[in-house]
């Protein structure tokens, strides 16, 4: 887990909503996201519950359950063609007006996206794949010397699909999905342009994709680094499995560093001899899935 992943939330922006057009056993589909309005404050509330069972005069068990997340959205203005559009109103276009049916409304189901500014500048993204909208509340106040913007407030309830997703090993419904610029694999790159759902991918299994020096290479530097690279990204402790032998064999101090994206392991090392076979060795290494790296060696001569 990196660092960077403990950063606090200190923004709020990009607040997207759809229209969920299928949510039954054979598909959950949505419309293309649309912005919103600028936002304030999100503030989610999920309803949940741990009960304790006593058996035999102690604890026995723990159980819990979840309901519906309530997310508050405060927000400047929102337009009331969209307003019209997600509590299931009516608005007039002509006249450019919104008819409220009062009770006899009926919000159609929505997805809701937006995305949280961390302390070191990267996002965190929120993706609730069904809910509805509750009425805003309405407040206005004369104005004073001092102007008092006075923003609304939103409540959107979220709440699991009736879709089940495959999961890799549960197939389940979804309430929500979170990514976060600095996980590893992550990228918020097209968040916004299509309701995120679940997409189990499979790795490549993990493979050394090139090393310099290149295998059976000759007239390699004695004094430069070597540099690893692997098709996925992996575990941190990769820089333990690496061991480097001269023709005697005997082991030559080696420090590895793995960079940012975890595929790229440098090798500085002490000075090699001349014209000398050598064998770079890794053994056990895995990548962030857990797979394991067969045995791997990168044979070379170095130059006189």
């Amino acid at each position: 887990m990196q660092q960077d992943e403990y950063k606090s939330v200190v923004g709020l922006d990009q607040v997207h909503v759809a229209l969920v057009t299928q949510d039954d056993a054979s598909a959950y589909t949505a419309d293309t996201p649309e912005y919103f309005a600028p936002s304030l404050e999100a503030v989610a509330e999920p309803e949940s519950s741990l009960e304790t069972q006593y058996a035999d005069n102690m604890p026995f068990d723990v159980m819990s359950s979840e309901g519906v997340t309530k997310l508050t959205l405060t927000t400047t203005a929102i337009p009331i063609e969209v307003l019209a559009k997600y509590l299931g109103k009516v608005f007039d276009a002509a006249s450019g007006r919104l008819f409220d049916q009062g009770g006899n409304a009926t919000p159609p189901d929505a997805a809701l996206s937006f995305r949280s500014m961390k302390s070191n500048g990267k996002y965190k993204y929120f993706q609730y794949l069904k809910g509805k909208f509750s009425v805003p509340n309405d407040e206005a106040a004369t104005k004073e010397t001092k102007a008092t913007p006075k923003p609304a407030k939103i409540i959107f309830t979220a709440i699991n699909t009736v879709h089940e997703f495959d999961l890799g090993d549960i197939t389940k419904s979804v309430k929500r999905i979170v990514g976060d610029e600095d996980t590893t694999n992550f990228s918020g790159t097209s968040f916004f342009t299509q309701v995120q759902v679940p997409s189990i991918t499979t790795p490549d299994a993990v493979a050394l994709s090139s090393s310099v020096p290149a295998n059976l290479a000759t007239g390699v530097s004695k004094t430069a680094s070597f540099t690893l690279t692997f098709n996925n990204a992996m575990d941190a402790d990769v820089v333990n499995r690496i061991a480097l032998l001269d023709d005697t064999p005997a082991l030559v101090s080696v420090t590895a560093t793995l960079d940012a994206t975890k595929k790229i392991v440098t090798v500085a090392h002490d000075a090699l001899d001349g014209t000398t076979a050598h064998t770079l060795v890794i053994s056990g290494a895995t990548d962030i899935y857990g797979q394991v790296l067969a045995n791997t060696i990168v044979k070379f001569t170095t130059a006189a």
